[in-house]
């Protein structure tokens, strides 16, 4: 079975790949990261400013926004097809197959790693079948 599947009976794009645990998992994390930069900066009450101070904000910081990042991002396994508006192929530079970037109408988007070329076909096949268009930058920069 593919990585994408589209329910015709309750049209429906079917999503396996766990998108749902991964998310828990990384939110505790990133919690976890958080109590422990608040817990370290705490220190700076009883010792002067010093460089590992300065880094422990900085990831305090850095948890923050990764955390309201999360919220633009939807891990449902099960989409409607009426509210995907278009989807991206993200090329990464350090693996050779990819990302794929559903962008959805409530400003949310699903991103799916993507194992094989060959996937990538069966899944822009489907987007054709689903009339669903592809993300054209230069569109944009035109608009």
């Amino acid at each position: 079975m593919s990585l994408l599947y589209w329910n015709k009976e309750r049209n429906t794009l079917e999503i396996k790949d766990e998108g749902k645990q991964q998310k828990n998992g990384l939110i505790l994390l990133l919690v976890f990261n958080f109590l422990n930069a608040i817990i370290n900066s705490l220190r700076l009450f009883k010792e002067d400013f010093g460089f590992m101070h300065g880094i422990w904000i900085s990831l305090g910081i850095l948890t923050i926004i990764m955390l309201f990042d999360f919220r633009k991002r939807d891990f449902s396994d099960s989409i409607p097809i009426d509210s995907i508006l278009r989807y991206k192929y993200k090329k990464n530079f350090l693996d050779s197959t990819g990302q794929l970037v559903l962008y959805f109408t409530n400003k949310k988007r699903r991103t799916i790693n993507i194992v094989s070329k060959k996937q990538i076909d069966e899944f822009e096949i489907l987007f054709q079948e689903l009339n669903i268009p592809k993300y054209d930058t230069k569109k944009e920069i035109n608009n």
